[in-house]
């Protein structure tokens, strides 16, 4: 196996583990939605409450936009795999630029999410 095959390789592996961690974030976004539903159920007479939880709910939302967004640019990458890359110089290069800044972008968007949901389960232990 070539050393271009090899790093192919690895960018398909890394897709999906980046697959696999968005579906993960996925569940757990949702998982977090429902949680803030049960507790407006609870306690939905303080306009305190309600605003926070406005505020989440928009937090909620951002991130499966930006889940999406992602998700798509990882399928773009994935098309671009698919394409013999390692035959095309040029293409290469792009699919390594496109991986790194996929790269940066998950990770920001997963350290956002951990913080969004730490925060979250801290402000439900106060108000609860």
């Amino acid at each position: 196996m070539t050393s271009s095959e090899l790093k192919i390789r690895q960018l398909r592996h890394e897709s999906d583990t980046w697959k696999r961690n968005l579906e993960f974030m996925m569940q757990e976004n949702v998982n977090l939605k429902t949680r803030l539903a049960e507790v407006l159920q609870a306690i939905s007479s303080d306009d305190d409450i309600l605003n926070a939880a406005e505020q989440y709910q928009n937090e909620f939302i951002r991130e499966d936009e930006a889940i999406h967004l992602l998700r798509r640019d990882i399928a773009k990458l994935d098309n671009l795999l698919v394409r013999e890359p390692y035959e095309d110089g040029r293409l290469i290069r792009d699919v390594l630029n496109q991986r790194k800044k996929l790269s940066q972008e998950i990770r920001d968007t997963v350290a956002e999410f951990n913080k969004l949901k730490f925060d979250f389960n801290n402000y439900l232990g106060e108000v609860l």
